[in-house]
């Protein structure tokens, strides 16, 4: 049995390559390979959002999904759209 890893062109193309995803997040494109993420990630790594300031919403269909746990699962998908929200109230003079 041979067990020789190999350098080059053929050790690349047996390599898995990984798939970017696009994604948004108050309109701004970001790309992942990693589509396991959570609202804290998402948050912190790419909007530059703090979590215990911040809630991640997902936009789909009609009714926008809040995930109010920021450590939650998500498996990020191509397009998928997000908005932060913000948890301090809003001073209007």
């Amino acid at each position: 049995m041979n067990t020789e890893i190999k350098d080059g062109p053929e050790a690349e193309h047996c390599q898995k390559k990984r798939h970017e995803i696009v994604f948004y997040v108050d309109k701004q494109r970001f790309v992942t390979d990693q589509p396991n993420q959570t609202p804290r990630s998402i948050l912190e790594f790419f909007a530059g959002e703090n979590p215990s300031e911040t809630t991640l919403v997902l936009k789909e269909d009609k009714e926008p999904h809040k995930f109010s746990n920021p450590d939650e699962p998500i498996t990020v998908t191509e397009g998928m759209r997000f908005v932060v929200f913000h948890n301090t109230p809003c001073v209007v003079s």
